[in-house]
């Protein structure tokens, strides 16, 4: 028969496939499927032949299916289909789909299987909501508890002033009112990311590195009324982590630079150099309580500077210096672009 050595040649070319490969007649019954639907969903080939695809398909993804695979039929420009398959073991396997309509009605498909795709993208969320857990007991600890145990104490400090020295009670109370406000200018910002709706620009990873630190200085700026200004060299490879760590750390030095330097004006770099993130945020503020520079190592023996972003840059396997003086400070980090078992 004219179709069998062409049928061999196909079964040999189905064989080297890692993704599924599968030829469907009119109805979506298997003509031909590779031998990797075993390793991928678990069954042996020869028992799929006659069978409907769409029968193995996850009952809460046929209704899509169906959709994807009638604009196929009628010609349709179509993209990937995400679907799940029953596995023969139990459970179902995230695959995507692409179609191709041929001759007499057949139906030409690759399915790739999605787990560890899935996989990753599951654990890069748990790993957010930890990274969000931590920073919210950072914040509370280092911003909204420290300010409430300041105000109880400055509170206290204002009774005891308000009879004797109402003008010293008056400072007292004025310097507790810039405190909560400060707070509440910095929260703001950390509202924006975990409310509903729509998320921030900075926080959209569809966008590139250079416009999500464009857009979020540009809400820095908005909230504590300081001019930002931004230049960036660091291509378009960077991986998603280290995009996050580099926009945590701007975020908190530029907020620093605001909140407790004063800063009327704020300057940030940030490029790539030899395997590094290279970071710069220069203000024109009152500085640091400390003059001159200083290296990571001393910063840490000294126990000076920022602790928070300090203890950020060193989960990141970066490294700070700091150059303090009366007209302003430079901050100077350096993280890793890649994590180290990409380098």
């Amino acid at each position: 028969m004219a179709g069998q050595p062409l049928e061999a040649e196909l079964a040999r070319f189905f064989g080297y496939a890692h993704d599924v490969l599968v030829v469907l007649d009119a109805g979506g019954r298997v003509l031909l499927i590779s031998p990797s639907v075993k390793h991928v969903l678990g069954h042996a080939p020869q028992s799929l032949a006659g069978r409907r695809l769409l029968g193995m398909t996850h009952p809460d993804d046929r209704p899509a299916a169906k959709d994807y695979v009638r604009a196929v039929l009628h010609g349709r420009a179509v993209g990937g289909l995400e679907a799940r398959l029953l596995h023969a073991g139990g459970g179902c396997v995230p695959m995507r789909w692409s179609l191709t309509l041929g001759a007499e009605g057949r139906l030409y498909a690759v399915g790739r299987d999605r787990t560890d795709e899935v996989r990753h993208h599951h654990m890069r969320l748990r790993n957010e909501v930890a990274e969000l857990r931590l920073r919210t007991a950072l914040e509370l600890h280092d911003g909204i508890l420290q300010t409430l145990t300041g105000a109880t104490l400055q509170i206290a400090v204002a009774r005891r002033l308000v009879h004797d020295d109402p003008g010293g009670a008056e400072r007292v109370l004025s310097e507790l009112g810039k405190s909560v406000a400060a707070e509440q200018q910095e929260m703001r910002l950390y509202v924006d990311e975990v409310k509903g709706g729509p998320s921030p620009a900075w926080a959209d990873e569809s966008l590139a590195a250079p416009e999500r630190i464009a857009a979020l200085l540009d809400r820095v700026g908005a909230i504590w009324g300081v001019a930002t200004h931004f230049h960036a060299s660091l291509g378009d490879d960077l991986p998603a982590e280290a995009v996050r760590r580099l926009l945590r750390i701007v975020q908190e030095a530029t907020v620093n630079s605001a909140r407790h330097g004063a800063a009327r004006s704020v300057s940030v770099t940030a490029a790539v150099e030899r395997g590094e993130i290279a970071i710069r945020v220069a203000d024109d503020g009152r500085g640091f309580p400390f003059l001159g520079r200083y290296e990571h190592q001393a910063l840490a023996e000294q126990r000076l500077g920022p602790l928070s972003l300090k203890h950020r840059v060193e989960e990141a396997g970066g490294r700070i210096a700091i150059d303090s003086t009366p007209a302003g400070a430079t901050v100077w980090v350096w993280i890793p672009a890649r994590p180290r078992d990409d380098a």
